[in-house]
């Protein structure tokens, strides 16, 4: 079971007394904003722990709502207003990253993933998914929960762009479309497979839309996206593993959304860095090829997915996220433990993918 643990976990005593203050002022305390928090979780300990730092936050005036399943959360939700959304990463044994989009679909309402995991695969689907914002469990303290909440309640923006709401439906298809190819999965037949395909290519295409209208294609070097993924990766490594990669002498341009590629980089060399961490060597390499760039990771020692049940799903869903991404692009990944992972994409971005 995962605890809760941060910097510190200060005693409850007269709320009063820790008001922020001004200096120089009267000595009437400074009035906190009213809010109401909803934690979803399943684990009673951390919902106990969370709520008594939702308790002490010097900023807000906090109500605090506990839903211990999604669908308490999602009925919490349709019966009051809240303001934020404070929800577990791995509730009964799966993500809920479809439950954000659920959310979303309820209320306009900023959702933060809380997760026990330190990784990128975390902040990379949540971000994806729709989430405004990540905590890990180490990380968690009132100072913290005050910072992030007093950041995204003003800047919020009124109305979310086209473009976000079809990443979360992308997510939610990818999600389904992961489920149905599960080998517990038995009962499902081929034609609901097909189906759960059908509208992945569907969300895919919009996405790839969205991306036009949105974050707009553009032309750039595809190069130093993979210099800083690397690097990033890097460093991860333990004292035996390395990620090699031989940087091209010449800039490479590529038309095409800058933050999707951004994003399709990171994920694809993710694994490259697992495996450096666990001890092994990653050679990452790139050529251009017929109007394509074309990059090979291949991996020699180490394990490139470990950990337990969280991890393990976790990786799953990005390898999901990534072709997802990928096909947004206008290309392919393949992941591969005999040939390497490969990923293939357009220099340039002049169709919408099939």
């Amino acid at each position: 079971m995962a605890q809760l643990s941060g910097p510190f976990i200060p005693a409850i005593e007269d709320a009063s007394a820790r008001r922020l203050r001004v200096v120089g002022a009267s000595d009437a305390a400074v009035a906190r904003r009213t809010i109401t928090v909803l934690h979803v979780g399943d684990t009673p300990e951390d919902t106990f722990l969370i709520g008594r730092l939702i308790a002490a936050l010097p900023s807000f005036s906090a109500t605090f709502v506990a839903a211990g399943t999604q669908e308490a959360a999602l009925s919490a939700l349709s019966r009051q207003s809240c303001d934020v959304v404070l929800c577990e990463f791995w509730m009964a044994g799966q993500t809920t990253m479809t439950l954000i989009d659920e959310i979303k679909a309820i209320a306009d309402v900023p959702v933060i993933l809380v997760s026990a995991l330190d990784n990128d695969d975390i902040e990379l689907i949540g971000r994806r998914a729709g989430a405004d914002g990540l905590l890990t469990k180490s990380d968690l303290a009132v100072a913290t929960l005050d910072r992030v909440i007093s950041t995204l309640l003003p800047r919020r923006p009124a109305q979310r762009r086209d473009a976000a709401s079809m990443l979360r439906a992308l997510m939610s298809d990818l999600y389904a479309a992961g489920l149905a190819l599960r080998p517990d999965r038995g009962g499902e037949q081929p034609a609901d497979q097909a189906a759960r395909r059908a509208a992945l290519s569907r969300s895919i295409a919009d996405l790839e839309a969205a991306s036009r209208f949105g974050a707009g294609v553009q032309r750039f070097d595809a190069i130093p996206f993979f210099i800083d993924a690397v690097k990033k990766q890097d460093l991860r490594a333990e004292a035996g593993g390395a990620i090699r990669f031989l940087t091209p002498s010449l800039p490479l341009p590529i038309e095409t959304s800058p933050t999707l590629y951004a994003d399709l980089v990171e994920g694809f060399l993710a694994e490259a860095g697992e495996a450096a961490a666990n001890g092994g060597v990653a050679t990452v390499s790139l050529r251009a090829a017929s109007g394509r760039l074309v990059a090979t990771v291949r991996v020699l020692g180490g394990k490139t997915i470990a950990g337990g049940a969280e991890v393990r799903a976790a990786a799953a869903e990005r390898r999901l996220l990534i072709e997802g991404l990928a096909q947004a692009c206008g290309g392919t990944v393949a992941f591969s433990p005999k040939d390497g992972h490969i990923l293939d994409v357009p220099l340039r971005l002049s169709r919408r993918p099939d």
